[in-house]
């Protein structure tokens, strides 16, 4: 018999390939928490296609109440901060706290996260927030490295074969006016 682990899943391609990867070794549990997606048309979205890629893989699938005002609280002084620092290590704190509860919740012993997939998460900092989540609940962390062996490559190349949603920012409204000043500049350098 297979080991139940919760996923904690951040968008579909990541949790495509990461399902693909852990679905013949572990009894998955999909578990979409995101509070700091926004707006809510875009966590509509990632919602509905990572509930798709549940489905084509027959695993089970929740999704945590749509909460962003306990994202805005939980990075609140932190906001001016840039991607990949401290407001950064809050929103992880926030998601995998809520996972590890979930995980309690249910009875799973273990759970972990497709955000390691991203080359642009800092691995070191989703442990800490992982392990710590973990402690609260009294569940196991699981350390997985999923960029690994050209993981993103084929998240990418397998989100593609499924027809899937790729964002071209983190969720957040802060990464989503950082990305929009990026393509400013970059249009402006071409005029």
């Amino acid at each position: 018999m297979k080991p139940p682990l919760l996923l904690h899943i951040c968008c579909a391609p990541d949790e495509a390939w990461v399902v693909n990867t852990l679905n013949d070794a572990y009894s998955l549990h999909c578990y979409f928490c995101n509070p700091n997606i926004s707006p809510e048309g875009e966590y509509r979205l990632r919602l509905a296609e990572a509930q798709r890629v549940a489905l084509h893989f027959n695993v089970p699938f929740t999704a945590d109440t749509y909460d962003p005002v306990s994202w805005e609280t939980a990075i609140a002084p932190f906001a001016v901060t840039p991607e990949g620092g401290e407001r950064c290590r809050r929103c992880f704190a926030l998601r995998l706290w809520r996972s590890a509860r979930f995980c309690a919740d249910i009875g799973f012993p273990a759970f972990t996260t497709v955000m390691s997939i991203s080359p642009h998460k800092r691995i070191t900092m989703l442990n800490e927030a992982g392990e710590s989540a973990a402690a609260a609940f009294k569940v196991i962390y699981r350390r997985f490295d999923f960029k690994k062996r050209d993981g993103f490559k084929k998240s990418v190349t397998l989100g593609r074969k499924l027809g899937l949603y790729r964002q071209d920012y983190c969720g957040c409204r802060l990464s989503r006016d950082e990305r929009d000043e990026r393509l400013h500049l970059k249009t402006s350098r071409r005029s």
